[in-house]
């Protein structure tokens, strides 16, 4: 009876350690990330979420489901990462302060997740209270880790938040199950398959990069799970099950090639390129990992260097030899060491899609949010191969390396809590990057400071010549300054076709087109500007952009219909519609014929706005009240009232 009062004493004391550890790691974590949630709204915070503000507002359910079925970016639109944003829309655009404090609620979910997720990862071969306390201490390394801060702090990236939460929900279903099987085969199916199927598709509706689940499940099966004994029929039936899905996407992906290899088209490297560049960013993640600095930290990587061969640089084969013995090292101790084996495995699984051979950015810190685990995993198991007399030593190292981390991440914080401090950070850790440069112009033009603007846009193009969006910024300026001349005008329109371009086209074409209708510059009328557009529709390199192609004829209608060219403008936007087809587009020419007492022909383009997006499983428009006042006015005028 004394054995087990004694037995009592420790499990009460490890139990409230445990829970004294949680809160502090929360706590801590709060505190670190408290200075960014006064930071401004960034990048593309602004696009995803500016439709919250249009047509007046969430204010109805129709205005509401537009907005989360809408897809704004990634093939399947995230409709469940934009349906959380709806719950600090009130706050838009003024305040982003209740967008941040929900996103870091959910990273503080996320660090809870991560602690049952790593308990149970242990449990299969440790001691509960052992495994726990290797838990406790992977979650705060994760949670208060600085290469976390802009996953966190950036609003937008909420989607791969959500995404991690319920892939790790989905993760634990599949533990659980995994430890019935033996015992309790139908029970343990049930969570595999309803937990993964079930978490995995709100996975999906937040991130796409939810088709990593089964990999990582597969990466647990492999290792840590490897010794636990299950029927063969099971294990196989296990393994199709995950292995399943990898393929039918890697089919997918084949089938889609073409159309996936074209978005190279818009990227300063090849498909080569940017595999062996990728071999030098993962790694360079895994430096940030193993020894974490303040500097670099963000979202301005836009000028990382692109590995042009095996030796240029030459870390690119150095990085890619390192991830070679990493995943060698991995199989060779995958029965020795399951720990060390699924921590490589966790980390290179976790980069395998965002580092694989599609045409994205080459850097973002947001795509370690859950390979992170993976090394934390590794230096938690090695504290149980040394020896317990260096187990102090080990700890004392761990507990500074979390006192380092976190005022690092504080720090970082600070930088994301405020705009000008953001700025200035940019421009001096990253000179070459354009995505900082322009920022700051932004930045200039927003106050006021067209002078200053126009000299850091120059600047800009000197360094980066034929960038289109600089270009165009510049003829902005120009403008606002009233300095354009005919000269600047014919040299730009020279330059756009043949020039480079990024999507913030698209932002600046509505602005001169007020501007050449509004006199704001004698240089640059409607003349000018459908030379300017002629000019962007027959570069090659803008032509293949459904985005940017559709804009472009969509102002050109616009400028068509501010002349009184109705029939050009309606043509423009036919031709703008089946560029990249938006409801907003028969809408427009609809109102256009109804103003111009043609309700026959409106009544066609309200019929084209009906039919837009009900092919799709998801519709891509609730515009019903529209709509039906656009019908209602169309009636009135067929009536003759």
């Amino acid at each position: 009876m004394q054995t087990l009062s004694v037995l009592s004493d420790e499990h009460r004391r490890h139990y409230l350690g445990l829970v004294f550890g949680l809160l502090a790691t929360f706590s801590l974590t709060a505190i670190c990330y408290w200075p960014s949630l006064d930071g401004p709204f960034l990048f593309d915070d602004i696009p995803n979420l500016e439709p919250i503000g249009e047509r007046g507002g969430l204010i109805a359910a129709e205005q509401y489901l537009e907005f989360i079925a809408t897809p704004r970016s990634g093939p399947l639109g995230r409709p469940l990462s934009l349906a959380s944003f709806t719950l600090n829309a009130k706050t838009w655009p003024a305040d982003p302060r209740p967008f941040r404090i929900t996103n870091l609620v959910i990273h503080l979910v996320n660090g809870f997740l991560i602690f049952l997720f790593a308990r149970r990862v242990f449990s299969i071969s440790q001691h509960r209270l052992t495994a726990e306390k290797l838990a406790l201490m992977c979650a705060a390394m994760w949670l208060l880790h600085p290469l976390l801060v802009s996953t966190t702090a950036y609003i937008v990236q909420r989607m791969t938040m959500l995404c991690a939460l319920f892939s790790l929900a989905g993760l634990l279903c599949y533990m659980r199950g995994r430890d019935q099987l033996p015992t309790n085969p139908t029970r343990g199916w049930l969570w595999i398959i309803g937990g993964m199927s079930g978490f995995g598709l709100l996975a999906l509706l937040s991130k796409e990069s939810a088709i990593l689940l089964p990999l990582y499940a597969l990466t647990i099966e492999w290792t840590v799970y490897s010794a636990i004994t299950t029927s063969p029929r099971h294990r196989n039936l296990l393994l199709a099950i995950l292995i399943a899905p990898v393929l039918i996407f890697a089919t997918v992906v084949v089938a889609r090639w073409d159309s996936i290899a074209s978005g190279f088209e818009f990227r300063s490297f090849t498909l080569l390129e940017r595999l062996m560049t990728q071999a030098v960013v993962v790694v360079d993640y895994l430096g940030q990992i193993v020894a974490p600095r303040l500097s670099g930290l963000g979202i301005i990587h836009d000028d990382f260097p692109v590995a042009t061969g095996l030796t240029s640089p030459f870390s690119t084969l150095i990085s890619l030899l390192l991830i070679v013995l990493l995943a060698a090292l991995a199989v060779a101790v995958r029965k020795k060491l399951p720990l060390v084996s699924l921590g490589v495995l966790w980390f290179l699984a976790g980069h395998s899609l965002e580092a694989g051979p599609f045409p994205l950015e080459l850097y973002f810190e947001h795509r370690n949010y859950l390979p992170l685990l993976g090394p934390l995993i590794v230096a938690a198991s090695l504290l149980l191969l040394v020896k317990h007399n260096v187990q102090r030593i080990f700890l004392f190292g761990v507990a500074l390396f979390i006192l380092a981390e976190s005022l690092i991440t504080w720090q970082s914080a600070t930088t994301w809590g405020s705009e000008a401090r953001f700025m200035r950070t940019a421009l001096i850790e990253h000179p070459d990057s354009l995505r900082a440069q322009q920022f700051y112009v932004n930045e200039l033009i927003v106050s006021g400071q067209y002078s200053d603007a126009l000299s850091a846009q120059e600047y800009l193009a000197g360094k980066l010549p034929g960038h289109t969006s600089t270009l165009l910024s510049i003829l902005n300026l120009r403008c606002l300054l009233n300095t354009l001349t005919a000269q600047h005008v014919n040299e730009l329109l020279q330059q756009v076709s043949g020039s480079n371009h990024d999507l913030q086209i698209v932002a600046y074409l509505p602005v001169l087109t007020h501007n050449a209708f509004a006199g704001t510059c004698s240089a640059f009328g409607p003349t000018e500007l459908h030379a300017l557009f002629d000019g962007l529709s027959g570069n090659p390199k803008i032509a293949t952009n459904a985005t940017a192609m559709g804009a472009i004829l969509y102002n050109k209608g616009i400028a068509y219909s501010k002349s009184g060219e109705l029939d050009r403008a309606i043509l423009q936007l036919d031709l703008s519609y089946k560029a990249n087809s938006l409801i907003d587009i028969p809408i427009q020419q609809t109102v256009w014929l109804l103003e111009a007492k043609r309700p026959t022909d409106a009544a066609q383009y309200l019929s084209l706005a009906r039919q837009h997006g009900r092919e799709q499983f998801i519709r891509r428009s609730y515009r019903d009240s529209v709509l039906e006042q656009l019908q209602q006015a169309i009636d009135r005028q067929l009536s003759g009232r």
